[in-house]
């Protein structure tokens, strides 16, 4: 018995599978700009500035 004209295997499209698993895959993982502000170079003003914010929150004014 032959098949009829609208039996059909569906082709299954493998780009459509790895383009969700990216997007979970990215949903994942950390955000870039949190990945980018660990990243950032500290500066050498950066020292002084903790302790002047850390003599304020104490209570110590100039």
């Amino acid at each position: 018995m032959s098949r009829h004209i609208i039996d059909q295997t569906r082709q299954s499209d493998t780009t459509d599978y790895a383009a969700q698993y990216a997007r979970i895959a990215r949903a994942a993982g950390p955000n870039k700009a949190s990945l980018q502000l660990q990243r950032r170079p500290v500066g050498p003003a950066s020292g002084r500035r903790l302790m002047e914010f850390l003599r304020i929150a104490r209570g110590r004014r100039a």
